[in-house]
């Protein structure tokens, strides 16, 4: 037999172990010395503590582990017991600190037959008895064992003896009581939070029961009951040393296998389910001051947070029992996506843009909220405008000016810092909030220079007013594409956005005022945020009477607030809000052509009323041709005599006659109406009472139309807007109220706002398409009526026909009015009048004095005039002739004063008064007054005395602001007396014949016209020859005689002038037709009067 060999333990007689040849040598045996080692060991006792436990095999670890924590005298209980403690806690624990514990389940009864090494361990069972604190039915205690990893190593074990086994060289990276020095496990006590130690009490505790029930004898997986009662001696005193909280429950994890295996082996199953987080507030939340807000909870994850608030990362809370302890970096993603119903949760990455984006301007957004900075931001020597590169996530928390207070930037060496500053629940429980910063560097790099020209931005109107919802946000890029930045509006409404040239325009509606708008590159990357200030917030009671005269070529607007006695022109005040920092010029244009203009006055000294009644629809989608939008799809335009090209597709005219582009006019109105509203709200006004004028020229159809169009336009800007808006009825029967005829706003104006006595008077309101006339008795409405007589036929048709005349005359060039229409240059002719007249009769109307073709023009401007005086008088004499039963049941004339009247003239056309007086002025020393006079007599056939005619002193104004003063002196305006217009001529209609002196009555009738004649002309000839016998008689010096004219009334003397005439007559006429509602009463006199100033033109322009 060879040489003992020292072996602990010893061998048996009979070991099949062999020796190796010479010692410190290795040698290759087969894998069956494994368990001739095991089978060969004379092992009876080695949990005793007398002998050496020095078996090299899995089992020494438990067996030491076993050994010193059942012997109380054992010198390593100081060592072993603490690291016996670490591994409970860290298993307790592993949820809340979000530990990287796994286990995993080792059957070793199977996996003998597998692996020689797990038979071995088989063999090597240590013996159980005495020591075990339960057992397995039909198996080994020992047999089935959880390893315990962290970070897929091992760490630690169980045991049926101990519960747990913590490995000697098992590391526990980042575990704060794990010694990296030592690679020891320590008593966590000293690393846990008061919450956390009871907490892991009460899990220590539910241990101990469990113990408890494995004593019972029931129980058919009994354990040694001096084996439970040593480790519940053990869980004891480890709870005593732990703080307890009596309130504190026992809170387990949901997941039954969150150690991805269910630990299930006797006492073992009470380590199944770690400890679960109570749900506590989160530390992390954002303390959002914006109020109304609806959005979910914003939570910020940075791990850095435990540094910076010097406090333990399991103290912070985050959501759903995670502490920053326990959330870990990479299950940021997960978490995040399963926790979407509940939080948003972001990390501070997500919060700063990448790269910091700049103007090479100083205050380039004058009408955004500006950070604060250390000291000016420079780049190359040039201050600079950063954009604020934060998510504008956080303006769901936060007021524009909220958010602003908690940001800053700082100026660094080569670069900018911006700081923010969030104010988060924290982890104090007697604060509000705990504030935590965040801060990110950028590089002022060339790439990210914005330039130094800007897009125009524009916000309108600019206040917040409670109720109101009609905003609209514009931008247009200057056409410097991708050198500038573009805009989104998520919250808007409604978007449009076109292309015209190089240039890129948007248009957003949305029923607040922005609070920020994001910036996006060209590539629709985010690039940066604008803040805007809160606007101010009106809050009033106020009340507002507003009159609009909606007139042919301009519309007028006035204003009577609170039901004052003296109404005023309304106010166009300026409602933009201007963002970015533009050129003037390049601004007003662009507003001006394609947006809400800042003021409504392109002449510094003009006045901004009347507004022109042009529509432009620039850059509308042409696809939507009904239910326009206000602003989006089209605007109130104000031309200028440069730039005002009315042939343009996108400039729309005669909106108040041309029933083919109705819903132009309904956009132009709703356009004015938001405008007249949002002045009214920056007043603080809640109520608005509207006042209408119409022509009575208007056919049934029309009236009923523009009534109806006002409705649903009040109706729509009550919703919108939280005015109270009282609109008018059409009252088809009196025309008196709040829905009223011109020719009664304009009398009740020369009556009340001027003081004028209506005893015996005519007021006529001259405008661009409709005279409209009135005729009054004592301040009683004796007549009124409408006739298509007006500046168009007076002046403008004139110019048309003689473009070489206007170019020498008034500079104008022919090639901007050839080819226009007729509605479109009388537009560019008013406007050209409006802004140029007044300057050039001061100048050269003199001048003209003996010039042939300027008198010519002034003479038919004169015949055109003179005979609506004449028409007048017509009127007169049919009125007095004309009788009714009075209230006293006598028949008196409809007219008792049976004389001419004095004439109140009016409206935007009596400026042509000024064109017939050699001083380019008209006033009762004008000798055209003796001609007026004279027709008026002429047509009435009565005596002339002589009546001048008296000018407004407000022009234009008259209508609107005779619509909403508050009392009159004039009676009669509600009488319910049918007032057709009086023919003038003889007529027939559908072959019935009818006398000058008859009314036109087509609208009432239900019977289609199919033909309307006026056979021969008979009073406008002796017009004509009366004009030119006065002429004769007064000596008129500034209006000189029809060239070739035979002074005769019968029609056979100016044969080819009458013939023509006709001609010209009957083109009117064919129009005429269809059903009667529809047929704009006009008289026939002022029809043939028409006619005749067309032929007259037409040869003046041919001389």
């Amino acid at each position: 037999m060879s040489e003992p060999i020292l072996l602990l333990p010893q061998l048996k007689p009979d070991a099949d172990v062999k020796s190796g040849d010479r010692p410190g040598e290795w040698n290759v045996q087969a894998s069956k010395a494994f368990v001739n080692v095991a089978t060969s060991l004379s092992y009876e006792s080695p949990g005793a503590v007398k002998n050496i436990s020095s078996v090299p095999t899995m089992w020494a670890r438990p067996l030491t582990m076993e050994m010193v924590l059942y012997d109380d005298q054992n010198s390593l209980r100081e060592q072993i017991i603490p690291q016996w403690q670490g591994m409970l806690a860290a298993i307790a624990l592993a949820e809340i600190r979000g530990f990287p514990i796994t286990a995993q389940l080792l059957e070793l009864g199977e996996l003998r037959d597998e692996e020689n090494f797990a038979k071995c361990l088989h063999q090597l069972l240590p013996d159980y008895k005495g020591r075990n604190l339960y057992t397995l039915e039909n198996k080994h205690p020992w047999e089935d064992i959880y390893l315990f990893l962290w970070d897929k190593q091992p760490i630690g074990m169980t045991s049926p003896t101990t519960i747990v086994v913590p490995a000697e060289k098992g590391h526990w990276q980042d575990l704060p009581w794990w010694d990296n020095n030592e690679k020891i496990l320590k008593s966590p006590k000293n690393f846990l939070n008061a919450k956390e130690q009871a907490l892991l009490w009460r899990w220590l505790d539910n241990l101990n029961n469990t113990l408890t029930k494995y004593k019972k004898e029931a129980n058919k997986e009994k354990g040694d009951e001096t084996a439970i009662d040593t480790m519940r001696g053990l869980l004891t005193d480890y709870q005593r040393s732990l703080t307890q909280i009596e309130e504190q429950k026992l809170i387990l994890s949901d997941d039954l296998v969150f150690f991805e295996v269910n630990i299930n082996r006797g006492v073992l199953e009470a380590l199944n389910r770690p400890l679960k987080a109570p749900e506590r507030p989160s530390c992390v939340e954002l303390v959002a001051s914006k109020p109304g807000t609806d959005k979910l909870p914003l939570l910020i994850y940075d791990p850095e947070m435990a540094r910076v608030w010097n406090e333990k990362p399991q103290n912070i809370w985050i959501h759903g029992g995670k502490t920053l302890a326990s959330l870990k970096p990479e299950e940021f993603s997960q978490l995040k996506g399963q926790w979407t119903n509940d939080v948003q949760l972001v990390t501070p990455d997500e919060l700063f843009f990448p790269e910091l984006k700049f103007i090479e301007l100083e205050n380039a957004l004058p009408g955004a909220l500006s950070p604060e900075v250390d000291q000016p931001l420079v780049f190359q020597n040039q201050r600079i405008t950063p954009l604020i590169p934060l998510n504008p996530l956080l303006l769901d928390y936060f007021t524009p000016e909220g958010l602003l207070s908690k940001i800053k930037f700082q100026k660094l060496k080569t670069g900018v810092r911006l700081i923010l500053d969030l104010p988060l629940s924290g982890v104090k429980e007697d604060k509000k909030s705990e504030n935590y910063r965040l801060s990110k560097d950028y590089d002022l790099k060339v790439e990210n220079s914005l330039g130094d020209q800007l897009p125009v931005l524009q916000v309108w109107p600019n206040f917040q007013k409670e109720d109101w919802r009609e905003y609209y946000t514009f931008y247009y890029d200057g056409e410097l594409q991708d050198q500038t930045f573009k805009i989104t509006y998520p919250q808007a409404r409604k978007h449009h956005g076109f292309k015209e040239g190089f240039g890129s325009f948007l248009m957003y509606r949305s029923e607040k005022f922005p609070e920020y708008l994001p910036c996006t590159d060209f590539d629709n990357n985010q690039i940066g945020l604008i803040l805007f200030p809160s606007p101010t917030e009106i809050r009033d009671n106020k009340s507002w009477h507003i009159g609009v005269d909606f007139g042919t070529s301009f519309t007028n607007i006035y204003v009577n607030a609170n039901r004052q006695e003296v109404p005023q022109p309304l106010k166009l005040n300026n409602l933009q809000f201007q963002v970015t920092k533009t050129s003037l010029e390049n601004r007003l244009n662009t507003l001006f052509e394609y947006f809400v203009p800042e003021n409504f006055r392109l002449v510094t000294d003009s006045q901004a009323l009347p507004l022109s009644s042009v529509l432009t629809i620039r850059g509308k989608d042409p696809s939507n041709t009904q239910q326009l939008s206000p602003i989006l799809d089209g605007r109130i335009y104000v031309p200028d005599n440069d730039r005002f090209e009315p042939q343009q597709d996108w400039i729309k005219t005669n909106l108040k006659w041309d029933e083919h582009i109705r819903p132009y006019s309904e956009v132009f109105l709703k356009n004015l109406a938001l405008y007249i509203s949002a002045l009214a709200a920056q007043a603080g006004v809640t109520e608005i009472q509207w006042s209408l004028s119409y022509p009575s020229a208007f056919s049934r159809g029309d009236i009923l139309n523009y009534s109806d169009v006002w409705s649903n336009v009040a109706r729509e800007l009550e919703a919108s807007t939280g005015i109270k808006q009282n609109y008018p009825e059409a009252d088809l029967k009196t025309g008196k109220g709040d829905f009223r005829t011109e020719s009664l706003a304009i009398a009740q104006y020369f009556a009340d706002f001027e003081d004028k006595d209506l005893v015996y008077t005519t007021c006529i309101d001259i405008g661009g398409g409709t005279s409209d006339i009135s005729i009054w008795e004592k301040n009683n409405l004796v007549h009124q009526c409408s006739v298509q007589l007006a500046g168009r036929d007076i002046f403008s048709q004139f110019i048309k026909l003689n473009l070489k005349f206007a170019e020498e005359k008034f500079g104008l060039d022919p090639k901007d009015w050839q080819g226009l229409g007729s509605g479109a240059f009388s537009a560019k002719l008013d406007v050209w009048l409006r802004y140029t007249s007044e300057q050039w009769l001061t100048k050269n109307r003199a001048l003209q004095r003996r010039d042939p073709n300027f008198q010519g023009l002034t003479r038919l401007m004169t015949i055109g005039i003179a005979g609506l005086y004449y028409y007048v008088g017509i009127l007169l004499k049919v009125l007095h002739e004309e009788l009714v039963e009075d209230q006293e049941g006598n028949i008196v004339p409809v007219y008792k004063e049976g004389k001419i009247t004095p004439v109140y003239i009016g409206g935007n056309a009596s400026r042509f008064l000024k064109w017939l007086d050699e001083r380019g002025k008209f006033d009762r020393n004008s000798e055209i007054n003796e001609l007026f006079s004279r027709m008026l007599s002429k047509g009435s056939a009565f005596k002339d005395t002589e009546e001048v005619t008296n000018v407004s002193k407000n022009p234009k104004d008259e209508a609107a602001c005779g619509l909403v003063l508050s009392s009159t002196k004039l009676k009669g305006l509600g009488r319910k007396v049918k007032d057709p217009i009086i023919a003038g001529e003889k007529y027939l209609v559908n072959g019935e014949e009818f006398t000058g002196n008859q009314r036109l009555t087509l609208g009432d009738s239900d019977e289609d016209i199919k033909e309307f004649t006026i056979p021969e002309l008979i009073e406008v000839p002796k017009f004509l020859y009366e004009f030119h016998q006065a002429l004769r008689d007064l000596e008129l010096e500034s209006i000189t005689a029809l060239p070739g004219y035979k002074m005769s009334p019968e029609t056979d003397d100016n044969s080819r002038l009458w013939q023509e005439t006709q001609r010209e007559l009957n083109k009117t006429l064919l129009n005429l037709k269809g059903e009667s509602k529809d047929i704009r009463p006009e008289s026939t006199f002022i029809l043939g009067l028409k006619a005749l100033l067309t032929i007259l033109g037409k040869k003046w322009a041919d001389e």
